[in-house]
């Protein structure tokens, strides 16, 4: 059934966020190994990529960003801003990482250094839950959106053919238990170009 209710949402994410927090630590790894060996052939191309540092028991990306950066691409991950929206941090092996308020991992960045979303080419997406069209759940806040709201007006009536055509490509990051049957997007929502989880690779319109 589509989740369209919006008061509905804040049941689903709970309930998809304790399915997640319910993984063992080792189907986390193994996860993550394999949706890593499915990320690398869809970032070529790719100069600056995003991804994030993850937090539960969310997909790591971190070996992903270090095979990029050995690739010679430059790697970021989010840095949440005063206005809601994100800025793009360097990473690398000599970044300093720290945790912030909420015992999230974050850099001790220079904001000179931080870029902003249409810098990149790009970005892993964390998520809570998703569905087969790429309509993405996040955790409430919406950043992504905000940050990535011009790709609102980036024609979604097909599949995305290259990263230069869409600045940046937008791939989320998922366990499999975290796909739902259907949501409904708001006005404000923007869908991802792919999803890949450690069965499948999900693609915006395709069958």
């Amino acid at each position: 059934m589509p989740i369209s209710d919006a008061s509905r949402l804040p049941d689903l994410r709970q309930a998809l966020r304790k399915r997640r927090s319910n993984l063992p630590e080792s189907i986390v790894a193994e996860n993550s190994r394999l949706i890593a060996r499915q990320l690398m052939p869809l970032l070529q191309g790719a100069r600056r990529i995003a991804g994030y540092l993850a937090f539960g028991n969310e997909v790591t990306v971190e070996s992903v960003l270090t095979e990029c950066r050995a690739a010679h691409c430059k790697t970021f991950v989010p840095l949440v801003q005063a206005d809601h929206t994100l800025l793009f941090c360097p990473l690398d092996e000599n970044t300093t990482i720290v945790q912030n308020r909420y015992g999230i991992r974050e850099p001790a960045h220079d904001p000179q250094a931080c870029v902003a979303p249409t810098a990149l080419d790009a970005v892993l997406v964390p998520l809570v839950g998703f569905d087969s069209q790429c309509h993405r759940m996040g955790m409430g806040g919406g950043y992504y959106d905000r940050s990535f709201t011009h790709r609102r007006h980036v024609d979604h009536s097909s599949e995305p053919q290259s990263i230069a055509g869409n600045s940046p490509l937008l791939i989320g990051v998922a366990h499999q238990l975290q796909c739902v049957d259907s949501l409904v997007p708001q006005w404000w929502d923007v869908p991802l170009d792919m999803v890949v989880t450690e069965e499948r690779i999900y693609r915006r319109n395709s069958e």
